[in-house]
């Protein structure tokens, strides 16, 4: 039988992916190394050369994979953004998306697995939401001074306000049987949203 050409990079993306399916679906402590290196199709031997331990393999694939796709959903569609407008379409889209074992709803899963056990991989969540929360917030910013945002509310406050909203929106999107919750959840920081805007002539 003709020996496998050996492409490191390659069983290394393989791998990631096959964690993050695992990790997105049953959550870290979920699930095994076995299953990850069956779901990747290496051995165990390949997931060792890469990763010392689950943890390692783990937090790569938060930095790598997790970390990136909540930029992409929720940073970068904010960026230079100042309006209420953006933030609302942003939210609107976003929270039509959710569903268990997208990134919004793995990040609050592991979160709640992970934060006040595994010291760096929780830390390395926190990171996350600080990323996020400083969007937020700079948008906010950026909309008081344009003059649409009232000029008494707090950024940093309302932005983890929303961050929390929409992580525990993102909590009932995994129970599949409360979509009218989460259409709820949707109306609600809309209308929230709304209290924001600068009213004055």
């Amino acid at each position: 039988m003709q020996q496998r050409k050996k492409q490191p990079q390659l069983t290394r993306r393989v791998i990631l992916d096959a964690a993050g399916e695992g990790f997105s679906r049953a959550g870290f402590a979920g699930t095994g190394l076995g299953e990850i290196v069956a779901g990747a199709a290496r051995t165990k031997g390949a997931l060792f050369h890469h990763f010392p331990d689950k943890q390692a393999l783990a937090l790569a694939w938060i930095e790598e994979r997790l970390a990136p796709a909540i930029d992409a959903q929720w940073l970068v569609p904010l960026q230079d953004a100042d309006s209420l407008g953006t933030l609302k379409n942003v939210c609107r889209l976003r929270l039509g998306e959710l569903q268990a074992g997208d990134a919004t709803s793995t990040l609050a899963a592991l979160t709640a697995e992970l934060g006040a056990l595994h010291g760096v991989l929780g830390q390395r969540l926190a990171l996350i939401y600080e990323r996020w929360r400083t969007a937020v917030a700079e948008l906010l910013e950026r909309g008081k001074a344009a003059g649409g945002i009232h000029r008494s509310i707090k950024p940093t406050a309302e932005a983890a306000f929303l961050v929390a909203l929409v992580t525990g929106a993102s909590v009932t999107a995994a129970c599949a049987r409360e979509p009218a919750a989460l259409r709820a959840c949707a109306t609600a920081l809309e209308d929230y949203l709304d209290t924001l805007r600068n009213v004055s002539p």
